[in-house]
């Protein structure tokens, strides 16, 4: 165990009902950081009132996350050119208990992202285009209404989260992040952490203790970089420091089936 998985077991305990009626923030102001294993547990040390969400003991969860785009990849693209109102979709499965939500999320003009979430048939096959309850959510949104029936899957991601919660944020810390294109690709981001702060506007005390070690926000996102770093031709200038400081160049070949 690291020192900073031994700081999140030494936490106090959050259910997931006091996590979602305390800090939902499903429109929030997203800031995400790469972040060492050491260097967290020393921010984890100076924050005052973190609390860990803890379900049945287990206090780290698996995590799988397939999205979805067109065959021109507008999403990407949308995110690469910084266009100021943009979408993602993407299923979720929480792998341990076995649920599974169709989330689209959108981002204002004004910065702030919106995730929407609706629970999926955890039954339901995998794979291939969106299945009908998906679809028909996903519909719903006139954003991405129009290219519904384009969209197919091109990446997965897989990994591990841990949940905090302190007054002024919410906050997920991943760890052994990986990307999976369709045709099986792969990229990882090592022992390297995203971890990401959710609050309402203004930075945070966890944002803060960060910035006081000299971390600052970083360009990341596990769809766009992963994607990039498997399809280099891509236009990627967002990501480039992310890139060349934090993932493989070249993709790593992924085992038949994952």
């Amino acid at each position: 165990m690291t020192s900073w998985e031994q700081r999140l077991s030494e936490l106090p305990a959050v259910t997931l009902a006091e996590l979602e009626g305390e800090a939902a923030l499903l429109t929030r102001v997203d800031r995400k950081y790469i972040v060492g294993p050491e260097a967290w547990a020393c921010v984890m040390a100076e924050v005052d009132g973190l609390r860990a969400l803890e379900i049945d003991g287990q206090r780290v969860f698996g995590y799988e996350s397939v999205y979805y785009d067109t065959p021109d990849l507008d999403s990407y693209r949308a995110a690469a050119r910084r266009r100021p109102s943009r979408f993602k979709v993407r299923t979720r499965e929480y792998l341990d208990s076995g649920a599974r939500a169709i989330e689209v999320k959108l981002r204002s003009a004004r910065g702030e992202t919106v995730k929407h979430r609706e629970w999926l048939d955890a039954a339901q096959p995998r794979g291939g285009r969106l299945e009908d309850g998906a679809r028909r959510f996903v519909a719903s949104f006139p954003e991405v209404a129009g290219i519904v029936d384009s969209l197919s899957p091109v990446l997965t991601t897989r990994y591990e989260r841990a949940t905090l919660v302190v007054d002024d944020a919410r906050v997920t810390v991943d760890r052994d992040v990986k990307g999976i294109a369709a045709g099986g690709e792969a990229t990882s981001f090592g022992d390297q952490l995203i971890v990401e702060t959710k609050s309402p506007q203004r930075p945070g005390a966890v944002d803060r203790a960060l910035w006081a070690h000299g971390i600052r926000p970083t360009r990341v996102s596990k769809f766009c970089t992963s994607l990039a770093a498997i399809q280099p031709e891509l236009p990627s200038n967002r990501w480039t420091r992310t890139l060349r400081r934090h993932l493989n160049p070249a993709a790593l070949a992924a085992p038949k089936g994952n």
